[in-house]
């Protein structure tokens, strides 16, 4: 969603979606940052992300009832989205799986396409980890555009009643402006249709489009759903306002410098940052919360590791524990 992202996507060619997973997949290594795994994703398309869509998951249990779905950002394949915390996920006892949309098969850019396709896409997906597990209701992790589409398959495509936890990592939860680009692009008569071209879901994401405003019909969020933001000052991309929810008893949102005030992630990198990904773990399961460690965390750079750096302790964070849980 910065200029250098939409540029890749001007060079791009319109092309239908996706299948969830090709057939020769191939698992790739764990990621400690965002461009590693980018280059690993480009010489190796069919990647997908160790501890996903494993068939010997057990069936949920007492601890974690819900699969997790991972939602990828736009651009981005599972693998260049989740290297890193997947792996993590399935060592926490969480069932996890991934799929990509919105993009050519074998391709990886993904997440272009129209988003009411990829919604639909991803009630599908949804249907199919349900299926398999078991489960009546899934935990959904987004990154970026993947923060937005959740809300959308909740509120129009019956998935609030699917859905037990939404978490969105610097989610476009309202849409996004990037500065006013997209905004200006939007309004000017005849740039909105080049840019639906090779990226429809850019033209969908966009503050005010019809795609926005048919998601926040009744409402952003649903009664019975749990949802989280969590979103860095520092993004580049994306707003705390843009990337917020409406405040309600269901609803948490985490500003990532309110927790930790060194952590200055940026939008990319905000999906390899341990920081984030430790709110994320603790969103997912807040009865075993565990606080992040908290260092200096540069923008626009790899994230840096914790280790021999001086850490300072979290600040508290308290996120939604499920009222509910016989409706599963």
């Amino acid at each position: 969603m910065t200029a250098a992202v939409l540029g890749v996507v001007l060079a791009l060619a319109s092309a239908p979606p996706a299948g969830a997973e090709p057939a020769d997949r191939e698992t790739g290594p764990a990621q400690g940052d965002f461009l590693n795994a980018f280059l690993y994703s480009v010489a190796h398309p069919r990647a997908f992300p160790a501890g996903v869509n494993d068939p010997g998951c057990p069936s949920p249990g007492p601890r974690h009832p819900h699969p997790v779905v991972l939602v990828n950002g736009t651009l981005e394949n599972a693998y260049v989205n989740w290297s890193r915390l997947a792996p993590q996920l399935r060592a926490d006892g969480h069932c996890v799986f991934a799929f990509n949309y919105g993009g050519v098969g074998g391709s990886p850019f993904q997440q272009l396409g129209p988003m009411r396709t990829s919604a639909r896409q991803l009630a599908a997906f949804v249907d199919h980890v349900r299926a398999v597990t078991g489960a009546r209701r899934v935990d959904l992790v987004g990154h970026s555009q993947g923060g937005l589409l959740p809300l959308y398959y909740i509120n129009r495509l019956h998935g609030r009643e699917k859905v037990h936890r939404m978490i969105g990592v610097e989610p476009a939860s309202r849409g996004v402006r990037v500065y006013g680009v997209l905004t200006i692009i939007g309004r000017t008569p005849g740039l909105s249709r080049v840019l639906s071209l090779p990226c429809a879901a850019c033209a969908d994401f966009t503050a005010g489009s019809a795609f926005l405003r048919e998601t926040a019909e009744g409402g952003y969020t649903r009664p019975g759903v749990e949802y989280t933001t969590i979103v860095s000052r520092t993004d580049g991309a994306v707003t705390v306002p843009e990337a917020q929810l409406p405040p309600a008893a269901n609803v948490t949102n985490i500003v990532t410098q309110d927790v930790c005030p060194q952590d200055l992630t940026d939008h990319v990198n905000a999906v390899y940052d341990d920081i984030t990904l430790r709110l994320v773990r603790d969103a997912l399961d807040p009865a075993a919360a565990v606080p992040p460690h908290c260092h200096i965390v540069l923008p626009l750079l790899p994230p840096q590791p914790s280790r021999g750096v001086r850490t300072l302790p979290a600040r508290p964070v308290t996120v939604q524990a499920p009222r509910d849980r016989s409706a599963r």
